[in-house]
């Protein structure tokens, strides 16, 4: 077995010195021990302070708006910083392997994952799904799955509306554009259960809002949210 981790170790040793692996941020060669961002650039990353004044403030960004559990987020977005880097190239690079990585730093936040019964990604529209290839969401949910052992379920809520990108969009036409766009296929099977809700980036929550609304139209249905990202 000894033989074996050492032969293995040099081989992955050698195919990254003949095929160096760059820091996603950076670009800089990462060496053996580092995965998709190197040390310098993860150490630098905007984390969202886990206090408990931090935790109630991203909270309150769905008071009056709909009831969930608790919001979980990673790390902090503005437009410009290292976030919406990394979250360009997990959309629209393919980057799947490095959203699973932030998947399983997030997992990591979820305190008591035995009082949690699913993981439930939000869902895209099968059409921009072709177009994208995946859903980043449900990757970051491979990653908490990875930390957590809770299972996910994908398909208990469907996209029914194929939506414009919403980046350009104001917070009120955001809010216009996701309205009635989800629906729970699988009720009974999320009836007095406490779910997370997983996205990979939260601004004014509108999308996040449109599908807690329907889930918790489902008895007894409790809802977490975890995001890689907050605007706070």
């Amino acid at each position: 077995m000894k033989i074996t981790n050492k032969i293995n170790l040099t081989l992955s040793s050698l195919i990254d010195l003949i095929y160096p692996k760059h820091c996603e941020i950076c670009t800089i060669d990462l060496n053996t021990k580092e995965q998709f961002i190197c040390l310098g650039c993860k150490y630098d990353l905007p984390y969202i302070n886990q206090s408990k004044q931090t935790l109630e403030t991203l909270g309150k960004l769905f008071w009056g708006r709909v009831e969930v559990e608790n919001v979980l987020a990673l790390l902090n977005y503005q437009k410009g910083n290292q976030t919406q880097k990394i979250l360009h190239q997990l959309k629209y690079h393919n980057k799947k392997k490095l959203a699973t990585y932030f998947g399983e730093m997030i997992g990591e936040l979820v305190h008591n994952p035995k009082e949690i019964d699913y993981l439930i990604p939000v869902p895209l529209h099968p059409k921009k799904k072709r177009i994208r290839g995946f859903n980043q969401s449900t990757v970051i949910a491979n990653g908490i799955y990875t930390t957590t052992n809770i299972p996910i379920l994908e398909h208990a809520m469907i996209r029914n509306t194929f939506n414009t990108s919403q980046t350009k969009f104001s917070k009120f036409d955001r809010w216009d554009n996701v309205k009635r766009i989800f629906t729970v296929t699988k009720p009974e099977l999320l009836r007095n259960k406490h779910i997370i809700l997983i996205d990979d980036v939260l601004t004014t929550g509108a999308t996040i809002e449109a599908c807690v609304q329907e889930l918790i139209k489902v008895e007894g249905c409790k809802v977490t949210i975890a995001v890689m990202a907050a605007r706070i």
